[in-house]
């Protein structure tokens, strides 16, 4: 709590926090200590493109690995632009927007639309190979190092770079940022669809030019496809939007079980029978504020995950739930806000402002390490897939978007006047 109250009486004037305890003077005072965070994170000139680094040092705790030393993950940093554009830092925010673009046209082999992954952190800068990618001199080997998933295209990252730049559409005009999101959506289904059932694949993992192709396919990538797809649907009238939106949705509906009322994370490889020994928090949250035909869902599927993933003071990724994963905790409270439960997100907004580190962003998790039971590649040691302590900018996006109620599977759309400046610039 003094880390929480050191910084707050830093960013904002202490007669303001004073006052500043009515409904939801806590979510705001937090979503814009967070933005100024972020904020203050940038560097390069007030206009080049930038990607934020995913992941920060924790002062006596975890380090960083050095594969993640320079590392902008494209989820991460579509979660700090529309964070950044609800707390109207409009300007900071197109500079992430315009990495995005840069990303689809200036890679150094694909031409074809993909994102990848990741991408160098900090200020764009674009050789003549094309855009920078992340990655480090290893001592060990006498050579450079670049991780496989980093350097590969997962079908939902990728859609989450179709949805920031969507939103930043929406909010400039600027036609660069639609062509920009149908590009990417057109490689998702050029590469992913399943022509002969439903939804999409997991993407790919690995260098070029021959990635391996993820044979098994993800509720929450459907999800994300899906809202891409909707959303294009809703301003290009001319595109055939819908008719990728429904196949995302259908699988999405395939995946629920009603006996349980939960559903699958996704599908087993080469099979479409579901994985039903493993659950995953955002495959829970995310249909019921994604997709409106499955808002029916929403009393049965948090009773479910507030069993099977709920822990004291917040939610874990997975089942055994050994720990608080603060993204995902993040992620409830803006599901129970945006479905009628504003009384159970209130405890979920005290665990994040007590999890704010000192750079303004939250930790991923509040134990020092996470157990996910996802694997990183196709070729790794199951369950290796971890969280740890560190400052996380994708759990401090969605900390924000939760605190301003903003749904980033629709975007910014239907705000009401007092909201379009939360956090006004001293």
């Amino acid at each position: 709590m003094a880390g929480w109250a050191v910084l707050l009486a830093a960013l904002f004037p202490a007669a303001v926090f004073a006052t500043d305890t009515a409904e939801g003077g806590v979510r705001q005072v937090l979503a814009c200590a967070i933005c100024e965070g972020l904020v203050n994170d940038m560097s390069g000139a007030p206009t080049q493109p930038f990607f934020f680094r995913s992941f920060e040092p924790a002062n006596g705790g975890s380090a960083l690995h050095p594969a993640l030393e320079n590392t902008g993950f494209t989820y991460d940093n579509a979660l700090a632009m529309m964070t950044l554009y609800g707390c109207n830092r409009k300007d900071e925010a197109r500079r992430v927007a315009d990495a995005l673009v840069l990303a689809v046209e200036t890679d150094r082999h694909y031409h074809d639309g993909r994102l990848r992954n990741a991408y160098r952190s900090g200020a764009v800068t674009v050789d003549k190979q094309g855009i920078l990618l992340p990655g480090y001199w290893s001592t060990a080997s006498n050579s450079w190092v670049e991780d496989g998933y980093q350097v590969g295209s997962a079908t939902g990252s990728t859609a989450w770079g179709a949805l920031a730049l969507l939103m930043a559409y929406e909010e400039t005009n600027q036609k660069a940022y639609l062509d920009a999101a149908g590009k990417i959506m057109d490689w998702i289904h050029k590469n992913t669809f399943d022509q002969k059932g439903k939804g999409y694949f997991g993407g790919f993992f690995g260098h070029e030019p021959t990635p391996d192709r993820m044979t098994w396919k993800s509720t929450e990538h459907n999800l994300d496809v899906y809202a891409a797809d909707a959303w294009l649907a809703r301003i290009d009238k001319g595109g055939d939007w819908g008719h990728y939106a429904d196949s995302a949705e259908a699988f999405v509906k395939s995946m629920w079980d009603n006996g349980e009322g939960r559903f699958y994370i996704g599908t087993l490889p080469d099979t479409s029978s579901p994985n039903a020994g493993m659950s995953g928090l955002d495959a829970e949250l995310w249909p019921l504020i994604a997709v409106p035909s499955l808002k029916d869902k929403a009393e049965r599927t948090l009773a479910w995950t507030e069993v099977n993933h709920g822990v004291p003071g917040g939610f874990d990724f997975n089942n055994d739930r050994d720990g608080i994963w603060l993204e995902g905790t993040a992620q409830a409270a803006l599901v129970y806000r945006l479905t009628g439960h504003p009384e159970k997100a209130e405890p979920l907004f005290e665990t994040m402002k007590e999890q704010l580190a000192p750079d303004g962003l939250i930790y991923a998790t509040v134990n020092e390490q996470l157990t996910t039971g996802l694997q990183v590649g196709p070729n790794s040691t199951p369950g290796d897939f971890k969280y740890y302590r560190l400052p996380h900018v994708g759990a401090t996006g969605w900390a924000a978007l939760a605190a301003l109620d903003i749904n980033p599977f629709v975007g910014l759309k239907g705000r009401t006047a007092s909201e379009d400046d939360p956090c006004p610039q001293k």
